[in-house]
């Protein structure tokens, strides 16, 4: 069976949502491992965007997705592929290749344009299975909004599967850059500039309730490469060599930034969820983190960058959060891009149980 290239997930924006389970016992027992279930849904979904229903949608829409219809042509391939969490026969090994993720990417060629979904869910932690039905509680689109609705519908009637937006809080984008940061660092290979090296400058956008802030919606904080050494030091082991056991493996970075926040600038925030304070916590958020390696956005965006340089398969042209990442680097950014993008999918998990 052609399998997709777990890579093809890299370097792209895509728009996060939640899935709850499809169900396909009607068609098919098993969905993953069956060639000719995935075969048969691409024709479907080919059918589905080149009839009438499209054309529906279509016509309803605003004109800038009018005019990024015009511009995209006809659609010439339809295809679903499982993703592999192998490494393709010209890739080496790593220690990347220990976490691992399956699901489906969907492929949508058009005359000038191609357009990416990926249906996700974690291998190490998979959810229960039943026969005629598979979990893969993360969806990724590179959509036009016309294009991901009718895809989401598709989804809907042909799988009888629920999908809702993913939004990340403010707790989650602190965790998950901690986890990016902890990951490289905890590497064999990792030197004492190794995260500033990938990491660069970082960019985060705190986000205020209209009602504490009504001029104010958001502001910017950057962090440069030459100060980015020291929020990652752990101060507190100077003054407590007790608590190194405790904190050895955690990033001081958001401990760090929230105290020089509120030393510097007044502003005593609750990032991470971690203070009783109600009013941080209701008031002011981490909304977006942005660096040359990821982008982690509250409204439910994700970007991790792991190619040897933006010319070699980047698509978007992001300019300041893209990075040329190069030599034995590529090893640790594949294994700090996979795993902040299993703690998404396990964020997914989280929220369909909480729905339910």
């Amino acid at each position: 069976m052609e399998q997709a290239d777990k890579r093809q997930l890299f370097n792209t924006s895509w728009t996060i949502h939640r899935l709850s389970p499809l169900h396909h016992g009607k068609d098919y027992k098993a969905l993953l491992d069956n060639q000719v279930a995935l075969e048969t849904y691409a024709t479907r979904l080919r059918d589905h965007l080149t009839g009438d229903v499209l054309a529906g949608i279509h016509t309803s829409t605003g004109a800038a997705d009018d005019d990024a219809f015009s511009k995209t042509g006809a659609l010439k391939n339809c295809l679903w592929r499982p993703i592999s969490s192998q490494p393709s026969r010209d890739e080496a090994p790593s220690r990347s290749q220990s976490i691992t993720f399956l699901g489906i990417l969907v492929t949508l060629e058009y005359e000038n344009i191609i357009y990416k979904a990926a249906l996700l869910a974690d291998a190490k932690s998979p959810p229960t299975q039943r026969t005629g039905s598979t979990s893969l509680p993360l969806l990724l689109t590179r959509f036009p909004t016309a294009l991901r609705q009718t895809f989401l519908t598709f989804l809907s009637t042909n799988f009888d599967t629920y999908c809702s937006p993913l939004r990340l809080p403010s707790s989650f984008i602190c965790a998950g850059l901690e986890k990016y940061v902890d990951t490289l660092r905890t590497q064999r290979t990792s030197t004492s500039d190794t995260v500033e090296d990938i990491i660069k400058e970082l960019q985060l956008t705190l986000s205020f309730s209209p009602s504490i802030a009504p001029a104010l919606r958001s502001l910017n904080v950057s962090i440069t490469r030459a100060s980015l050494a020291d929020f990652l030091r752990d101060q507190s082991l100077q003054s407590a060599p007790e608590s190194r056991l405790q904190h050895k493996l955690r990033s001081p970075l958001i401990a760090n930034l929230t105290s020089y926040l509120e030393t510097h600038l007044a502003m005593k925030l609750d990032l991470n969820g971690s203070s009783s304070d109600q009013v941080a916590k209701q008031h002011v958020r981490l909304s977006k983190v942005a660096c040359a390696a990821f982008v982690l956005g509250g409204e439910g965006r994700v970007k991790l960058v792991v190619a040897a340089g933006r010319d070699a398969g980047d698509e978007d042209g992001d300019g300041d959060e893209g990075a040329r990442i190069q030599g034995d680097s590529n090893e640790l950014v594949s294994g700090a891009a996979e795993a902040l993008l299993l703690e998404v999918i396990r964020k997914a998990v989280v929220e369909d149980h909480s729905a339910t």
